[in-house]
């Protein structure tokens, strides 16, 4: 699936709205580690779509100890604007 089609699906719509519901301070946390391939790169482009909207800003990122050089993050904290 392509992030275009992707972006007209029911998922993409169900995650849009619900962080758009979530109330103004409230922070929630992304387990990245937790996921396949495809559910990381659609929750990218979902927080990276709120991100842009103004929605949500960044407050922390979690990296693996194990693997450092390649940047491989487990997980990242948002708060809702």
């Amino acid at each position: 699936m392509t992030a275009q089609e992707f972006r007209t699906s029911t998922e993409y719509d169900y995650c849009i709205n619900k962080i758009r519901n979530y109330p103004a301070g409230f922070e929630f946390t992304i387990p990245f580690h937790k996921m396949k391939q495809g559910q990381k790169n659609a929750m990218h482009l979902v927080l990276e779509d709120c991100k842009k909207e103004g929605l949500i800003e960044s407050v922390s990122i979690g990296y693996s100890l194990e693997d450092l050089i390649a940047n491989d993050i487990t997980e990242e904290t948002w708060k809702r604007l």
